[in-house]
């Protein structure tokens, strides 16, 4: 009698074992693949002066499950005026008052920066965004709008007219100062999409940026 119990209790014990180890093995997986979920957190910065950008970056949140956040500037920059001393701070690279000033990023791995383009700089809000913040190890996107495609003029050869090879070279530079603004936050620059704007509807924005998102997810895969 006293044996049987014991090899009742060794039964016991020994099953209760199997289902700890197999609670185990099963637990592990759904563990691992919440945190691969988490380390892959993306998180859309965004400035927008008109609407356009701020379409895009919520277009775009939707499509990649991101979170969003919007960079805000109490400078009123509606209307024309708006749009001509918004340039002209761009073309003086002056710096301005923004809220959040340092957003929170550290549960993010990949940080979308959308900012329209003025006076062919990143907006003045993001220019101050980039000097404030470093992005040491995240995977840093740049999403630019303007009203012409900041590759106008990269068709043209050395037999163009002087204009067209001059703004060819100027748009160049400018991408690549817009990119290095980027990568002097200390992150991880993986790619650079433009929108081309102008006498665009909602529904062409919306659409392109779909297909921003397929970029954006062969970036990131």
């Amino acid at each position: 009698m006293k044996n049987r119990c014991l090899n009742t209790i060794k039964n016991i014990l020994f099953t209760l074992c199997i289902c700890l180890l197999l609670v185990a093995f099963v637990q592990i997986p759904v563990i691992a693949s919440s945190a691969a979920n988490d380390a892959e957190k993306t998180l859309i910065i965004y400035y927008s002066r008109s609407g356009k950008t701020k379409l895009i970056s919520e277009t775009m949140a939707k499509n990649i499950n991101a979170d969003i956040l919007e960079i805000k500037d109490p400078k009123d920059r509606s209307g024309w005026w708006g749009f001509m001393m918004s340039g002209l701070d761009a073309f003086r690279h002056v710096h301005t008052p923004i809220e959040p000033e340092k957003p929170n990023i550290a549960p993010y791995s990949v940080i979308i920066v959308a900012t329209p383009i003025w006076s062919w700089n990143v907006s003045t809000p993001i220019h101050t965004l980039f000097e404030k913040n470093s992005f040491d190890g995240k995977k840093l996107i740049l999403l630019t709008t303007a009203n012409i495609h900041i590759m106008k003029y990269e068709k043209f050869g050395d037999d163009a007219p002087f204009i067209k090879k001059y703004l060819k070279g100027y748009l160049r530079d400018k991408r690549k100062a817009a990119e290095t603004e980027v990568i002097n936050t200390k992150g991880d620059f993986i790619g650079h999409y433009h929108f081309e704007t102008q006498n665009k509807t909602d529904e062409q924005l919306i659409e392109q940026t779909l297909q921003c998102a397929d970029y954006v997810k062969g970036k990131l895969s």
